[in-house]
């Protein structure tokens, strides 16, 4: 069987990147064309004029998050788990499907059915790893005490979050490598839990990619934006700060459409080289409900749809549940002290 490479997936599912890149093109456009309008109004001059144009920058920053949700986020939905469908098939069978969107297309609607079933449980994963990963900060708290170890601790903390950013994708990836009969929460459950059991290859192998990717994403990004303003200053007033979010953009979208893309897949391949040859522990259900009450809810949601599951036997943490080392937040997993109502970390009721 073909083992590819995460350079040689990245190319032959190239169909799935052009449509990232048009849907983030679209949402940019959207975005840059009423900024662009107000930077022309502002440039303008006259009181009125400039209000107008004032209005029009913030109506494009307030509304950038909605159109990006929007286009990238829903219509996008498709495109993102079609893609990853199509990756495991080829890192599964070692061979790419003929007709790639179709087969995305089609594996979707058997495996995860509508986009509501697919963001409710992207949802439950993405709190699930991101509880995970507060365990992981927590252990290495100890070092904030040492002189200079604030910083580094911060650092640390923002390296493994950019490490861990694909991990969800490797979760809703096993839905697609497992049997047909199997439900897609129990997929993405197990998904959770084979991440679990191997999350030191995994992290070890994304650290590198995250130090790059952040290395890339502040210095390059910066970079481009200065040599957008200095080109678009030349034109006089205001469009130097008009050249300099433009190049923001762009570097934004060449991130997100070709890098992030690329790490998604190295994330994907060494998860998939480890997850099909380890051996599931059934004790890892109890013990992950009792570090994550997203992971919990899942558990639930799988019992529910699987009388007799033999798997489905840990008791159940509701989300909030104290636990012996306190209660976790169930909306960013953070650990608070036993009979907290709020979170000390993002305020939401616990």
């Amino acid at each position: 069987m073909k083992r590819f490479s995460a350079k040689e997936l990245f190319s032959k599912t190239m169909p799935f990147i052009v449509a990232k890149l048009i849907l983030r093109l679209i949402a940019a456009g959207i975005f840059l064309l009423l900024f662009g309008l107000g930077i022309f109004l502002i440039a303008r001059g006259g009181d009125t004029t400039a209000f107008i144009g004032f209005v029009l920058i913030i109506a494009s920053i307030a509304s950038a998050g909605v159109v990006h949700f929007v286009l990238v986020r829903m219509m996008g939905f498709a495109v993102r788990v079609g893609h990853i469908a199509v990756l495991t098939e080829a890192i599964k069978t070692g061979k790419i499907p003929e007709n790639q969107v179709a087969y995305g297309k089609n594996k979707v609607t058997e495996r995860i059915g509508t986009a509501a079933t697919f963001f409710l449980i992207n949802k439950l994963v993405d709190r699930a790893v991101l509880q995970l990963q507060r365990r992981l900060q927590s252990a290495a708290s100890f070092i904030s005490a040492m002189p200079g170890g604030g910083a580094f601790v911060k650092f640390a903390n923002t390296v493994l979050k950019a490490a861990l950013k694909y991990v969800d994708e490797c979760c809703i990836g096993w839905i697609f490598y497992g049997p047909q009969e199997q439900s897609a929460m129990k997929g993405a459950l197990d998904g959770v839990t084979l991440y679990a059991q191997n999350w030191k290859r995994i992290l070890g192998s994304s650290v590198k990619n995250a130090i790059g990717i952040l290395l890339a994403t502040y210095v390059g990004g910066f970079v481009i934006a200065v040599i957008f303003a200095v080109i678009f200053s030349a034109i006089g007033g205001v469009w130097g700060f008009f050249g300099f979010v433009f190049g923001l953009t762009a570097a934004f979208i060449v991130k997100s459409v070709f890098i992030d893309s690329m790490v998604m897949i190295r994330t994907l391949v060494v998860f998939m080289e480890d997850a099909p040859l380890t051996e599931l522990r059934v004790d890892m259900y109890g013990t992950l409900s009792g570090m994550s009450s997203a992971f919990a809810d899942m558990l639930n949601r799988t019992k529910n749809e699987v009388a007799g599951d033999p798997f489905a036997t840990p008791a159940p943490v509701a989300s909030g549940a104290p636990s012996a080392a306190g209660i976790f937040c169930g909306e960013c997993g953070a650990k608070n002290p036993a009979g907290t109502r709020f979170c000390g970390e993002c305020g939401k009721n616990v």
